[in-house]
């Protein structure tokens, strides 16, 4: 990855818009800037002592600055070997107090007036405390300067998220083989979270999702069953599932039914998958915004009859965050570019009965979409 080239367009922005340092902590933009990693997910809260000071200061010139945590110290140490854009990686102790240690990193640089851009994600303690450090500089959010970077992918990034794609399909074709009526959705989400650790993923990109769905089992959206439900002829199974892989992740979903299909489940199935390849197919450089393809997946299956049973967007950028800018709905009018990352998921929920999805991350190029996905579309059933 071309970190150094992302830092130098960074530092350039940041020298147009009159902003002297920029603070982002332990995430995705510090990973995409700086290549240190982000830890894996943590499913409670968990504080160490100035943590809302902790990540890295970015100034116009020089080396970057790391302020790290004395617990976790040498995980911090390690990312910034071999990265010559880190020149210091200082350690904050329990006996100093974080304040002082914030005037410290940035008292040796003229900041009275000049701009500070901080971290989208940043504590509102964080943001508080440069405000008191630091009352004549403007604040603004880095993201401002960020995003609109990492909304085009360059070809090391595909590359890797095209390798995440890879892992997501064997997972899938493992987990379609173990399928047995009787499993309950733990149980194969199970299996999926089990097959990304053999296949070589990071982590999860988010919570492994699994629905058993019929009208002998009535759902609703939102609400979860009392009690786990177990699979059986008659359910349609819709996946919804991705991994981390290197840093970026993957999405991807597909339909199952149990038992012989039904006209109506082939139909809503049929649908959704001709509403995403027409989807794909327009996925051109310049030629739509993000709004304008929703608006072609969805203009498909309201004319199938099924409008009201698409309940979401087509789709959201992704990349090293499992959502993020731009996103495939009103009124996103951000204009499609060759490079940009998306999901396409159109779905059909029938209310009470069975639901239809499909979902591949797709990149924009000159002449329509390209799938990081390859696993096939057929209404699979066991």
């Amino acid at each position: 990855m071309d970190y150094e080239g992302r830092l130098s367009r960074v530092r350039e922005a940041m020298r147009e818009r009159g902003i002297a340092l920029m603070y982002l902590r332990r995430g995705a933009n510090l990973f995409y800037l700086t290549g240190i990693k982000r830890k894996g997910p943590e499913l409670t809260d968990n504080n160490s002592f100035g943590d809302y000071i902790h990540g890295a200061y970015i100034t116009l010139t020089g080396g970057i600055t790391i302020l790290a945590p004395r617990m976790g110290a040498s995980g911090w140490k390690k990312q910034a070997e071999g990265k010559p854009w880190i020149t210091r990686v200082k350690i904050l102790d329990e006996s100093e107090r974080p304040k002082e240690i914030l005037r410290e990193v940035i008292g040796q640089l003229n900041m009275r007036g000049k701009g500070v851009a901080i971290e989208e994600r940043a504590w509102a303690h964080t943001v508080l405390l440069f405000r008191q450090v630091m009352p004549y500089s403007k604040l603004s959010n880095a993201s401002e300067i960020i995003e609109p970077m990492r909304m085009i992918k360059d070809s090391d990034e595909i590359e890797v998220m095209k390798k995440a794609g890879e892992i997501t399909d064997r997972v899938y074709g493992k987990v379609v083989d173990g399928l047995e009526r009787g499993q309950s959705e733990i149980d194969v989400a199970n299996a999926i979270d089990y097959e990304f650790r053999k296949q070589g993923a990071d982590y999860n990109s988010f919570v492994t999702g699994v629905r058993f769905r019929s009208p002998n089992h009535p759902w609703i959206l939102g609400e979860s069953p009392d009690k786990p439900r177990l699979l059986e002829d008659g359910d349609t199974i819709s996946f919804d599932f991705g991994c981390v892989y290197d840093g970026y992740c993957s999405d991807f979903g597909r339909t199952v039914y149990v038992g012989e299909p039904p006209a109506k489940v082939q139909e809503i199935h049929d649908l959704v998958m001709t509403a995403q390849g027409t989807a794909i197919e327009q996925m051109k450089e310049g030629e739509l915004t993000c709004e304008q393809l929703d608006s072609v997946a969805r203009g498909i299956i309201e004319r199938g009859g099924y409008g009201e049973n698409f309940v979401h967007r087509l789709g959201h950028g992704i990349g090293l965050t499992v959502h993020e800018p731009p996103y495939l709905y009103i009124p996103d009018k951000t204009m499609l570019q060759e490079g940009m990352t998306f999901t396409v998921e159109p779905s059909i929920l029938l209310f009470g009965e069975w639901s239809a999805r499909v979902e591949d991350v797709v990149l924009v190029t000159k002449t329509g979409g390209e799938t990081f996905s390859n696993f096939h579309k057929e209404l699979t059933t066991i």
